[in-house]
């Protein structure tokens, strides 16, 4: 992403160096990769930008994910953002099986950049329609410059001691690697097969913004059916440190997702959770679960990697059906 990068279009403004979008000065509620993808195609604006060159900006080559699919749910999380419309765009024009074009009208030459004045950055902010203080969030002199010196010197220190923990443990820049397998329609109803593949696109898109995260989605291994399944088989195919599992099922009072965390070193429950499936709330169903996902894989990879909270057994959940 654009370091130091304000972009107005229409009602929209960007800010790269705060990851924020704000519409008429007021907040706009978006996730990190839609908001990374805005930025890479503000980048080049009434150009085309390939489904590649984006899996490749957003995912990098060490993220093993859907990223077709993964991509598809960031545009169109980003089109909500913005209330963009796929068959009649205003900002975000998809060119059918080749990529995307932004072709909204920006203000200006469309970006306010940050300065480099000195020891310090200045961001350059003439008057914004938000109605935010339009003076530079900070400013620097000549006479600063000796604390700037000795501030370069500071860093440099803590830069090469960070370097020497690091060569010390190798091991701590690992990513953790997560295996999510597609989650299984135990139904018999083959209209919920698309909320079982949302569900995993979705899990996947959410994962991959955490950048501790080596998320894998797209695997073989992954795609087969609930009986064919073998963690043992997942874990050595993909190294996966921990497992996503996921089923709808039918139950006497409705449907549910139930959601599943298994611990690739000796497939422990390490966390599951049932959510209702309410009628007409697959939506909501869909954020809630893959929400809760997210937060489970968060403190595990919290716990585990943390400096003084060795991860510890959980006890299996007894309502897994796996």
């Amino acid at each position: 992403m654009t370091a130091g990068q304000r972009y107005r279009f229409g009602d929209f403004e960007a800010d790269t160096t705060t990851g924020e979008l704000w519409k008429q000065g007021g907040p706009v509620r978006v996730q990190d990769l839609p908001f990374r993808l805005l930025v890479a195609l503000l980048e080049r604006p009434g150009q085309l930008v390939t489904r590649a060159e984006l899996g490749q900006r957003l995912w990098g080559t060490d993220t093993f994910v859907d990223f077709e699919a993964g991509l598809n749910t960031a545009v169109g999380k980003l089109r909500e953002a913005l209330g963009d419309n796929a068959d009649h765009p205003q900002f975000i024009e998809t060119v059918p099986k080749r990529g995307y074009r932004f072709v909204g009208v920006m203000s200006g030459d469309g970006s306010l950049p940050v300065e480099n004045s000195g020891d310090a950055v200045a961001v350059v902010s003439p008057e914004f329609s938000t109605g935010r203080d339009p003076s530079p969030v900070l400013r620097t002199d000549a006479r600063l410059r000796p604390r700037g010196a000795l501030m370069l010197a500071v860093a440099a220190a803590v830069i090469l001691t960070l370097v020497s923990v690091v060569r010390q443990s190798p091991s701590s820049l690992r990513p953790v690697r997560v295996a999510v397998a597609l989650f299984d329609n135990e139904t018999g109803e083959p209209e919920l097969d698309r909320l079982a593949q949302n569900l995993t696109d979705s899990t996947v898109v959410r994962l991959t913004a955490d950048r501790r995260l080596a998320v894998i989605g797209n695997a073989a291994v992954l795609r087969t059916d609930r009986p064919f399944r073998d963690l043992l088989k997942i874990r050595d195919a993909l190294s996966a440190d921990l497992i996503i599992l996921g089923q709808i099922q039918k139950r006497d009072d409705g449907l549910r997702v139930m959601a599943h965390l298994i611990r690739g070193a000796d497939q422990a429950h390490v966390w599951a959770r049932p959510t209702p499936l309410l009628a007409g709330a697959t939506a909501t169903t869909e954020a809630q679960v893959v929400a809760d996902i997210a937060r489970a894989v968060n403190d595990e990879v919290t716990k585990t990697t943390g400096p003084s909270s060795p991860s510890s057994p959980s006890a299996p959940d007894r309502d897994r059906g796996w």
